[in-house]
């Protein structure tokens, strides 16, 4: 591959390039199981970037991930220092996060925007000023913060968005693309039809449930508490009265449907149109509420009046097929109950089989992405080839145990197994030489465990707490890494959490991992409309909408331990079902499992044979 922006090629690379080569000429799509340490960002940009530049197509490298901007962009900044080629990149992020004008002033779309003058004409045109900076900027392969820096007077997210037409690779996030209104307006920016675009999706494994994300809305008691607060403040006190009208309909139907034991149930579209039916035409409501929301976002970013606006627009002209709407009493993160009422997706392939399928190619890929055949299924791939690769760092630095003796099976849950799991957990500790983390399948029995664990152990505890901001769980993890010397802790969080996924735990910060259970979804409304609907269309519902995801879960929280060649590591599955053979086939081929009832007596053993 000309353009490789790396002096050696390790051999899967070689053979992941050439299966995505082979797939871009026949303009066709690919699902790729490339574990972490491959190299698969280079291996999938190389020929896609050399395709774009010879037959003049644009590369979409699409992740959910801003860490996953910064690898893409310096990728293409390889390949230019290292061969000389001018490839044309720009780094697309969320319009909120480049406008730098006052909020509720939207650069480019009018006068009350301070840099509308200065980026466009009166026949909204780009100005002088603007062409010149985008002429300036488009050949130095800018992250999309620097770009900002660097607009001082223009609007960074026009330019940005202006310079996608003469790019050789966007770098954006699946909404781009997935979502349909937003993908019209990049594509007319770009000037560019999906035909002539090559989609390459990192850690598309997420695709399903982002994209099902979509095109779900919520309409919630604290949703309509702050949008009555809003219209109070605006002095629009006919809707005000009207959502304290739709407020009292939502809790009579709430106390309807739902009793003590039962909370949550099935809503029909007519049962929440009867509602605002009552007071006033739900078409005019809704344009009431987008006017009130106008004038909101003239000073602040956002309006909670779109937000209701915007679900009951989707509520009423909503389709059934693919789509489940339900009433559920739900707890905060305070502890407090409230109501909301969903109207959810189900079927990804509202999102994306059109453009995966349109494209000129496309090229999904992940450390994750078994069983392959779900994906294709889900996402709607049309005789999509599919290719899997065995993990790059040596095997023997990571032992893979099942422990067959716990269960968190409802059935079984009770405390013997709890204090069991304690006690377990507590034995192993003991025989890593190094902080240890343990990712349960759910907040409530993290909380009953670590209590146990308390009493056992003379570890520090480090523990995840659903009411954690962002900025909580970064300091968390930065205390937790700063043990790593003594080695002495233990990161206690939840497999679907922030630390099960989205943190990399470099370096000998993590000794071992422990998956407590399987991390299953409540098999709520919602899980159990994922199930059937999965069962009529593909006749996986089970595995699909419950099991498959769960492991991959677990999957990608026990991936954390080993993330390098020198890495060395324990990953313990707690829980009799991962033995199970419908449960076992989701693990890669090239993963070793052992099953184990002392599992501290091999990890002391694997410990020890490195020393």
């Amino acid at each position: 591959m000309e353009l490789f922006p790396f002096e050696q090629v390790r051999d899967s690379q070689r053979e992941l390039m050439a299966e995505i080569k082979d797939t871009i000429s026949e303009n066709g799509s690919l699902i790729a199981h490339a574990p972490t340490g491959l190299g698969k960002t280079a291996a999938a940009l190389t020929p896609a970037i050399e395709e774009a530049l010879e037959k003049d197509k644009t590369v979409f490298f699409l992740t959910p991930r801003h860490s996953q901007h910064d690898i893409a962009l310096e990728t293409v900044k390889g390949m230019k220092e290292r061969h000389g080629q001018n490839i044309i990149s720009v780094d697309l992020i969320g319009k909120s996060h480049l406008c730098e004008a006052d909020a509720g002033t939207t650069a480019g779309e009018g006068p009350d925007c301070p840099r509308y003058s200065e980026t466009y004409t009166d026949a909204h045109e780009l100005t002088e000023k603007a062409r010149n900076k985008i002429k300036a900027l488009k050949h130095q392969n800018l992250r999309a913060e620097e770009v900002k820096q660097r607009c001082r007077d223009v609007c960074a997210y026009e330019v940005s968005m202006h310079m996608m037409k003469d790019a050789d690779i966007v770098i954006a996030d699946y909404f781009h693309v997935f979502h349909p209104a937003v993908r019209d307006i990049v594509f007319e920016k770009a000037d560019v039809d999906i035909e002539d675009t090559i989609l390459v999706v990192d850690e598309a494994h997420n695709l399903p449930s982002r994209t099902r994300s979509l095109f779900s809305f919520t309409l919630s008691m604290p949703l309509l508490n702050d949008a009555i607060t809003e219209t109070d403040r605006f002095g629009y006190y006919n809707e005000q009265e009207k959502l304290e009208q739709l407020k009292a309909g939502v809790g009579s139907l709430g106390a309807d449907k739902l009793g003590m034991e039962n909370h949550e149930s099935e809503l029909e579209k007519k049962e929440l149109n009867d509602i605002v039916e009552n007071f006033t035409e739900i078409e005019d409501f809704i344009v009431e509420l987008e006017e009130v929301a106008e004038e909101v976002q003239e000073e602040e970013e956002s309006s909670y009046c779109a937000s209701v606006a915007e679900f009951l627009e989707n509520w009423k002209e909503g389709g059934e097929e693919g789509f489940i709407r339900f009433i559920k009493r739900e707890k905060s993160s305070s502890g407090d109950r409230y109501i909301k009422i969903r109207y959810s997706c189900l079927n990804p392939q509202i999102s994306t089989e059109k453009p995966l399928n349109k494209a000129h190619a496309s090229i999904l890929m992940s450390g994750t992405l078994t069983p392959q055949k779900m994906y294709a299924d889900l996402l709607g791939l049309e005789n999509a080839r599919k290719t899997g690769y065995e993990s790059p760092f040596p095997s023997e630095n990571e032992l893979n145990l099942i422990v067959p003796t716990l269960t968190t099976k409802y059935s079984e849950r009770g405390d013997d197994m709890i204090e069991k799991y304690a006690w377990y957990l507590k034995q192993a500790f003991e025989s890593v030489p190094g902080n240890c983390s343990v990712f349960f399948p759910s907040y409530a029995l993290l909380h009953k465990i670590k209590e146990k664990l308390r009493d056992r152990t003379d570890r520090r505890l480090f523990i995840e707490k659903r009411s954690m901001s962002k900025e909580d769980k970064q300091k968390l993890f930065d205390d937790f890494a700063a043990t790593s010397e003594e080695g002495n802790s233990v990161l206690l969080g939840v497999a679907a959490g922030s630390f099960g996924e989205g943190i990399d735990f470099p370096g000998e910060i993590l000794k071992a991992v422990f998956v407590v259970g399987i991390p299953l979804k409540r098999p709520d409304i919602e899980t159990k409309g994922l199930i059937d609907f999965y069962d009529e269309k593909f006749g996986h519902g089970w595995d699909y909408g419950y099991s498959y995801p769960a492991m991959n879960t677990a999957i990608q929280a026990a991936g954390r331990c080993i993330r390098s060649n020198t890495d060395k590591g324990v990953i313990v599955y707690m829980d009799e079902r991962y033995d199970w053979s419908n449960y076992r086939k989701v693990f890669p081929d090239d993963k070793k499992m052992k099953s184990s009832r002392a599992p501290w007596k091999e990890i002391e053993a694997f410990f020890q044979k490195g020393e």
